[in-house]
């Protein structure tokens, strides 16, 4: 079995919310107590019109991938879909569906964004689309006619290649698909029975490997690998290999994995790498209990 040279729960412990905390327990079986504790952190921050602040701050206004992302992640730990917590969460992100049917972030967060952040919109549909969705199909709505319009968005903004834009509209920086929202889109459609085999998913797979040169970055990398597990290919696939072999040479020394470049670690990073190396049998090298 490989083992990962750095310890990167600690380096979540350390650097993580609770969010990260939750879902890194959650991943690695840690205590049911500790779980609980970390729920109930989390509903603590939520804000009174439902949502979760954006990164988990108190005092910024509501984010709708925060909210989704963590509603979708107690549903996982065994939040009750009664609870006021979840209602609550819920009302929030069906009020901002969009005519289009997709979810832009919150316009509330326009100017607290970073501006390089240019792969987010505050105005048009994008990728905060397949978030919602996997959080309402958690919570119970997988059959609800607006899930249904969603999915009608994301398969009309695949493009030509076979991938999404981070969003859809006029002032959309770049060209082609932003491979890092692909796992997040066949999850979504994979829940509600799409096919594994259907052209949708196929061209989604065809995107990842045109983009192949792309797996340096821990982004893309733990973005295919993550497309590749659930569409079950097996762990001695050459994608699957190159992919997690990858990922094992770009942990940094600190125990975390950037984005791309020369972008600090960051614990949501480290989780999407930690998670799918888990699932390639790698041993998550740590100092301390969960």
């Amino acid at each position: 079995m490989k083992r990962l040279r750095y310890d990167a729960v600690s380096y979540v412990q350390k650097n993580g919310n609770a969010h990260h905390k939750l879902k890194m327990l959650l991943l690695l079986k840690g205590k049911a107590e500790n779980r609980r504790k970390l729920i109930e952190e989390l509903k603590s921050l939520q804000n009174t019109d439902g949502g979760w602040p954006w990164q988990l701050l108190k005092g910024n206004p509501s984010g709708v991938s925060q909210t989704a992302r963590t509603l979708e992640l107690l549903m996982k730990a065994g939040e009750n879909k009664d609870s006021d917590a979840v209602k609550r969460a819920v009302s929030f992100l069906l009020e901002r569906q969009k005519p289009d049917g997709g979810w832009s972030e919150s316009p509330e967060l326009k100017g607290i964004i970073p501006r390089e952040w240019n792969w987010i919109s505050t105005r048009y549909s994008g990728y905060q689309t397949a978030d919602v969705i996997n959080a309402l199909v958690e919570a119970g709505y997988a059959k609800d006619a607006r899930i249904a319009k969603a999915f009608g968005f994301l398969r009309s903004a695949q493009n030509e290649e076979g991938g999404w834009p981070s969003y859809v509209g006029s002032d959309y920086p770049y060209e082609g698909s932003d491979i890092a929202t692909t796992d997040h889109i066949v999850a979504a459609f994979l829940k509600v029975g799409e096919p594994k085999d259907s052209p949708l998913v196929k061209n989604a797979v065809k995107v990842l490997v045109k983009h192949r040169e792309g797996w340096k970055e821990p982004i893309d990398a733990a973005t295919a690998l993550c497309v590749f597990l659930i569409l079950d290919y097996p762990l001695n696939h050459e994608y699957v290999k190159e992919l997690a072999s990858d990922l094992i040479n770009t942990q940094r020394p600190d125990g975390g994995w950037n984005w791309f470049g020369d972008f600090p670690s960051n614990p949501s990073q480290t989780l999407d790498c930690i998670e799918q190396l888990a699932k390639c049998s790698v041993e998550i090298s740590r100092r301390t209990p969960l």
